[in-house]
């Protein structure tokens, strides 16, 4: 079988449009309100949801550009599984909400840590320690997972698997 030679290119155009998202990210930096904003308009939205779920739906309900140039900005691979999670989503691009999250230098040097009260244990299971292990759970098969990390792979392929 002989290989051609012969070089293509295809002009493409990118699927997001850089511009508006930069545009939105900084307006919501300048505006505490705006990510409350966008996040409230999707109360009707059935979460667990993908960005791609999430954009489908707001471009329906609305056509700011700076509301959905937001969402665009969400992370693709992520399963938001309610208003809450896309808000820390969208607030992780967010430079003023970063900062307000920042530990200060004089609490840093001054930290107080609570200590858990080691009489107290709990009377329900106390065989129980509380380092125990959280199991993540799918939402769509039921299948548990001990990280977060496993959590959203599965359910990536779940989706995908179900949506084909």
């Amino acid at each position: 079988m002989e290989r051609s030679k012969k070089i293509e290119a295809v002009r493409h155009t990118a699927e997001n449009d850089r511009d508006s998202v930069h545009k939105a990210v900084k307006k919501a930096s300048e505006d505490s309100n705006f990510i409350s904003q966008v996040v409230d308009q999707l109360e009707t939205l059935k979460f667990p949801a993908y960005k791609h779920q999430i954009l489908n739906f707001i471009q329906n309900k609305s056509s700011d550009n700076n509301t959905i140039g937001l969402l665009k900005s969400l992370n693709d691979a992520v399963l938001f599984q309610d208003k809450y999670a896309v808000k820390q989503g969208l607030e992780q691009e967010n430079s003023e909400s970063k900062q307000q999250n920042q530990i200060s230098e004089n609490t840093r040097k001054y930290l107080e840590v609570k200590h858990p009260d080691k009489t107290q244990r709990r009377k329900d299971y106390p065989e129980t320690p509380a380092t125990a292990m959280k199991n993540y759970i799918c939402n769509f098969c039921g299948k548990d997972f001990q990280s977060k990390d496993q959590l959203t792979k599965h359910e990536e392929f779940e989706y995908k698997e179900k949506s084909s």
